[in-house]
């Protein structure tokens, strides 16, 4: 997932500190969001949490927009043929270390998912049991394996050296 601009074929330069900086606001403001929009208390009179969290999700949604012009993005979702041998070898890196990072995620939530039904007896333990759970758990996967690559080259890239 790139977003090419006529003005900027390469994508937009943004400091790793920039990047890193959405990354985190990404990664953070989206299932704090989800967690108080979907929360327990979502349906009471004064629905505050639940506006605080479709806030926290909407200035994610806006980080990730960010993201998807960035040359970090474009870097890790280019074709091999327009890439020389350094972004190809720096992206296959961050590629390699998304993939781990990502399935050991996927692993964890299986195995979560496992263990709460063996221990359903003795723990009250959460599952996402309504469409509007599983929404939010699909479009954060969706979301982290679509930008973790890119998040993996802003944090290798060091920032350049103030004189």
């Amino acid at each position: 997932m790139y977003v090419r601009t006529r003005r900027r074929p390469m994508g937009s330069a943004m400091s790793p500190r920039l990047a890193r900086g959405l990354f985190i606001a990404l990664y953070t403001l989206y299932p704090i969001g989800c967690i108080l929009q979907l929360g327990p208390d979502a349906g009471d009179e004064l629905p505050i949490t639940s506006i605080v969290g479709l806030l926290m999700v909407a200035f994610a949604m806006l980080a990730f927009a960010i993201l998807a012009g960035s040359s970090f993005q474009r870097q890790a979702q280019e074709p091999d043929a327009k890439l020389d041998e350094r972004e190809l070898a720096q992206r296959n890196r961050a590629t390699y270390r998304a993939f781990s990072l990502f399935a050991s995620l996927v692993a964890l939530g299986l195995l979560y998912m496992n263990l709460r039904l063996d221990f359903i007896d003795r723990f009250d333990l959460w599952a996402p049991v309504t469409p509007e759970h599983w929404n939010a758990l699909f479009w954060g996967a969706i979301i982290l394996s679509l930008t973790l690559p890119a998040a993996f080259l802003a944090w290798e890239q060091e920032p350049p050296l103030e004189d």
